[in-house]
């Protein structure tokens, strides 16, 4: 029994650092998008004035 619950916790420790891992990349590309929509879009007010 202990080497099966030392064998879930490590898996539960790794999944749980996957999605962590996961959410992180997530937001940061959902930010680099939300920053380069702004960056275009003050691209294209300067252009029109």
């Amino acid at each position: 029994m202990n080497g099966i619950s030392w064998t879930l916790l490590i898996l539960a420790t790794m999944i749980g650092g996957f999605l962590f891992a996961m959410i992180g990349v997530v937001l940061l590309a959902l930010l680099l998008g939300d920053v380069s929509n702004r960056l275009s879009s003050n691209d294209e007010t300067r252009r029109d004035s």
